[in-house]
């Protein structure tokens, strides 16, 4: 008989959540410490209120943001989660309110209990049994953390002997709330920071177009707001609209020789 998520979860657990509902295992009451998950600007209100329709959000941040993924990010996604199927425990830690590529099988965790979130809990400290996952995803979440080597730590600690990693950090990228923003990593920050994984794998993960045109966004309706939040999130979403086709030159510029100097982010593939 095929083993169901709530199953899987109960198996890989180490400790007692404080509250189960529907299937939803809560270890923290992110309610105290947390009012909005994208910070209290005008946009990070709309973010919030979008989250509650995760694959919408998603696909309107796929679509209209400035960071287009690079070919091999695309693809080395779609390889892992072809090799690793249902029968294995995937993690997404720091899942957001959306499912990954569309597979319903993968263990969501985050500090909210957003929709399609499967775990609540502090990353510092996952409530899951030693040596036991196959597989972790992990996408533009380590630059919120204030501490990112501890969960690079427990990530390590709960795979197991054969467990792979899939990762996205930054590293031209402006600030961005999610509640909060702390890191950027060169490429070789990033190999430095998982030093502690072996056969591990850096490219670029979006290319030096997405950067730039992030932050051209940013300055241009930093300029034009007049020093008004407000009139600046709101020229953001304008310019956002009328420029994202721009990242698409990423398809032509992220295989030039130096492009990671001026990357937006990189992956990281690496195994225990």
């Amino acid at each position: 008989m095929k083993e169901s998520k709530s199953e899987k979860i109960r198996r890989i657990l180490h400790s007692k959540p404080l509250t189960e509902r529907n299937d939803l295992f809560i270890f923290i009451d992110n309610k105290k410490e947390f009012i909005c998950s994208a910070g209290t600007s005008f946009i990070g209100i709309i973010q919030e209120y979008l989250k509650k329709w995760g694959n919408l959000y998603l696909g309107l941040v796929a679509l209209l943001g400035p960071v287009k993924p690079s070919r091999m990010f695309i693809s080395l996604q779609k390889k892992m989660l072809k090799k690793h199927r249902e029968n294995d425990i995937i993690l997404s830690i720091g899942s957001g309110p959306h499912t990954y590529m569309g597979r319903e099988d993968i263990i969501n965790c985050d500090l909210f209990d957003f929709p399609n979130v499967d775990i609540v809990c502090d990353a510092y400290s996952l409530p899951i049994k030693d040596s036991s996952v196959d597989y972790i995803i992990n996408i533009a979440m380590l630059e919120h953390s204030k501490e990112p080597e501890k969960i690079i730590s427990e990530m390590l600690r709960v795979c197991n002997d054969s467990g792979e990693i899939f990762c996205f950090v930054p590293f031209v990228s402006p600030f961005h709330a999610a509640p909060d923003d702390y890191y950027r990593w060169t490429k070789n920050g990033a190999r430095e920071l998982f030093k502690d994984f072996k056969e591990v794998e850096i490219g670029i993960g979006a290319g030096p177009t997405s950067g730039a045109l992030w932050v051209l966004q940013e300055w241009l309706s930093l300029v034009l707001s007049f020093g008004n939040r407000t009139i600046k999130d709101i020229i953001f979403l304008i310019l956002m609209i009328f420029t994202f086709p721009i990242k698409y030159l990423d398809i032509i510029f992220e295989k030039y020789p130096n492009a990671d100097k001026l990357a937006s982010g990189f992956y990281i593939h690496a195994k225990k």
